[in-house]
């Protein structure tokens, strides 16, 4: 392959693609392997095992990795980066050994993925100020400082859970800015739809919003061959160590006793890693309830399915789940953003969607479908229709590949600035 040296930088390794980063990701990977020289850089955290996990799958794909560990920073010091709207908290890194194996003349262009691991690759360039690609182009799919603004509205119950959400709140325009500096050195900002560009246009600035371009995920060819059986199991299908955690717990204590109540013979399978040990004993405590940690086939796993719920509120990003099932020809029950970024969408003719999850609602519109075939047939056909016309991976390369032809933007001077501010204290 004689094209250009693409590099991946990324926390989270792309195959196999199991949620909502590693599936766009990986599939640009598989797009642009025709046209580029494709490599991966790994940044995670030092003495983290989790991270390196399918290292060996991902190096037999992709060729040797180069993995850059590094630690953070003093919690002080991470405070003090945040206020002067330089870092993020949560983030604060910086290498925690030298660079062995990363050299500019690897990679003409990168490709990062997610934003935290922005974050990361920012710290090995101002340790490292030689890491200049001619482009860098950050797939970011939604906006952070949104998503900390939507946290109180989502916030669990309980004193320190509000109390946290209301902190978090506080902390929206100190992100945005953070959010803004982090993105000034990328070419381009893929987004996933139009709603998020927005949004990145109000929260972030019109700086960063005229750097972004409106990149949808696309959904698996063969899901549109599947042919679901469209009986009585209702599918969940979610990573659900982070935010689908609770949503799970919510799910399985308060809405599926009350479907189940009404149809006994009706079931609800769970596919997903991560759940805490409290979530798993909701799960096992459950009647009719099946939990599976991981499906190598998601197809088989949706022509099982009689229709997906999709409890998602946030009002941003572009639901995967919701995609691939409505593909697949199934009805979806979902929160009223669950179908972000679907032009045309009707409600009640492409998929059921609800204004809050409020569970009395959530269980009567769940045992209305499973109370009539002739529903949920003509529910998943409608969205799959609807899915079919403007969701392909190779529309969304093509997106990719016309970021990178433009004229390369410099790392911006502030973090040259910033780099004393950031250094190790030791």
């Amino acid at each position: 392959m004689d094209g250009p040296a693409l590099m991946l930088v990324t926390d989270q390794l792309p195959y196999p693609p199991r949620n909502g980063v590693t599936l766009p990701t990986f599939h640009y990977l598989e797009q642009l392997r025709s046209t580029h020289r494709i490599s991966v850089c790994l940044l995670h955290a030092e003495g983290a095992p989790d991270a390196l996990r399918g290292l060996a799958d991902n190096e037999q794909r992709y060729g040797p990795i180069v993995r850059v560990p590094l630690r953070r920073r003093a919690l002080l010091q991470r405070v003090l980066a945040e206020l002067a709207t330089l870092e993020m908290v949560q983030h604060g890194w910086q290498p925690a050994a030298p660079l062995d194996g990363l050299r500019p003349s690897h990679f003409d262009q990168v490709l990062v993925s997610p934003i935290s691991a922005l974050a990361k690759w920012r710290a090995v360039q101002r340790a490292h100020p030689a890491l200049q690609p001619r482009t860098t182009v950050a797939a970011v799919s939604d906006c952070t400082a949104a998503e900390y603004q939507h946290r109180l509205r989502s916030a669990p119950r309980g004193a320190g859970a509000r109390a946290k959400a209301r902190l978090d709140a506080l902390r929206v325009p100190l992100i945005a800015r953070v959010e803004a500096r982090l993105l000034a050195g990328c070419a381009r900002v893929l987004v996933q739809t139009d709603t998020d560009l927005h949004i990145m246009r109000t929260l972030v600035g019109e700086a960063t919003a005229g750097r972004c371009v409106v990149a949808p995920n696309g959904v698996q060819r063969e899901l549109f061959e599947v042919q679901p059986v469209l009986g009585e199991q209702v599918l969940f299908v979610a990573e659900l160590s982070g935010e689908y955690g609770p949503v799970a717990e919510w799910l399985c204590t308060v809405v599926w006793p009350r479907v189940h109540a009404e149809r006994p013979g009706a079931r609800l399978m769970i596919v997903g890693r991560g759940a805490s040990p409290r979530l798993q004993g909701c799960m096992a405590a459950a009647a009719g309830v099946e939990h599976i940690a991981f499906a190598p086939d998601l197809a088989t796993v949706y022509a099982a399915a009689g229709m997906v719920w999709s409890p998602v509120f946030k009002g941003f990003g572009l639901i995967n789940k919701t995609l691939e099932a409505m593909a697949s020809g199934l009805p979806v029950v979902g929160g009223d953003a669950a179908f972000n970024g679907l032009p045309g969408f009707a409600e009640g003719v492409h998929g059921l969607a609800l204004p809050a999850a409020d569970a009395p609602v959530w269980a009567a519109a769940t045992l209305r479908l499973l109370g009539s075939e002739p529903l949920r047939a003509a529910l998943g056909e409608a969205g799959r229709e609807l899915v079919r016309s403007g969701f392909e991976w190779q529309r969304s390369a093509d997106i990719l590949r016309q970021a990178f032809a433009l004229p390369g933007t410099a790392a911006p001077r502030a973090w040259a600035a910033a780099a004393p501010l950031l250094a190790d204290p030791r």
